[in-house]
């Protein structure tokens, strides 16, 4: 067995009695709301969740290092009348690389009578965690990488600028 595939087994025997699914996909897996499970469905919708939090595993067994990338995509929709006015809205967004989702998923009450719930910033501690115990170092997700990468060519972009406006000004004698 493989880190990845051990590193999915563990992470998927984890969510077990949880809202979520992995799939698996090349180098890596994914980890979302399973909406194909009607048991859960039904708790999201009691829930009013209107938004699905994907998790994006990449797992590069030679470096041994992991990285995890949250997508949050949200969706509202409505319509009907507003007075004489007929109305129909709909919204879309997407947010990707390091979702905080604060928000905590009611699931019911336990025979003793202690609330049952679950946060997905929870869940993607847990899958970090896990990466981590079987030995793998946490990397930057593909957004991070992106952000770092298009920081660092707008300071270059700025020096050089910086630079030839300098030498400019020292080649025609202006001050």
């Amino acid at each position: 067995m493989t880190v990845l595939e051990e590193y999915q087994w563990l992470v998927e025997a984890e969510l077990q009695n949880t809202p979520f699914a992995v799939t698996p996909i090349a180098g890596g897996f994914t980890v979302g709301f399973n909406l194909a499970d009607a048991q859960w469905w039904n708790v999201l919708q009691l829930n009013d969740v209107s938004d699905s939090i994907t998790y994006t595993v990449r797992v590069d067994e030679r470096r041994r290092r992991f990285s995890i990338n949250d997508t949050l995509r949200s969706m509202s929709w409505s319509a009907g009348v507003n007075g004489f006015v007929p109305r129909l809205s709909w919204s879309f967004s997407v947010q990707s690389g390091r979702v905080r989702y604060g928000r905590v998923i009611m699931l019911g009450t336990s025979p003793g009578g202690f609330e049952v719930a679950f946060s997905p910033d929870n869940e993607r501690a847990r899958i970090k965690e896990i990466g981590e115990q079987l030995g793998l170092r946490p990397g930057l997700g593909r957004s991070a990488k992106i952000g770092l990468w298009t920081a660092v060519g707008s300071v270059a972009f700025g020096a050089i600028a910086c630079g030839i406006i300098a030498i400019a000004l020292a080649v025609t004698g202006a001050h």
